[in-house]
């Protein structure tokens, strides 16, 4: 059996990209705590849901851009606030 070992690029290649992922969970100094609200509905819903928590104001910001959504043809849609 022939093992391969990943090489010094691949290596590097995953290191960025979970360093990637990681930049908007890392704390920004100066940053603020917030309340998020998310508002959500789906098709199989007959009212919308709210629910709120409390998170730093970059995490929200980043949140709010990368999870909107709004479908006009089923109604379904996600929005994310972030309220000081």
């Amino acid at each position: 059996m022939h093992v391969k070992w990943s090489s010094g690029r691949d290596v590097a290649a995953s290191l960025f990209i979970l360093l990637g992922l990681a930049v908007p969970f890392v704390p920004v100094p100066g940053d603020r705590e917030t309340q998020m609200e998310v508002r959500f509905h789906t098709s199989g819903m007959a009212a919308p849901h709210v629910f709120s928590t409390q998170t730093q104001h970059s995490i929200c910001a980043v949140m709010s851009t990368a999870l909107a959504f709004e479908d006009p043809r089923t109604g379904e849609y996600t929005r994310i606030s972030c309220e000081d």
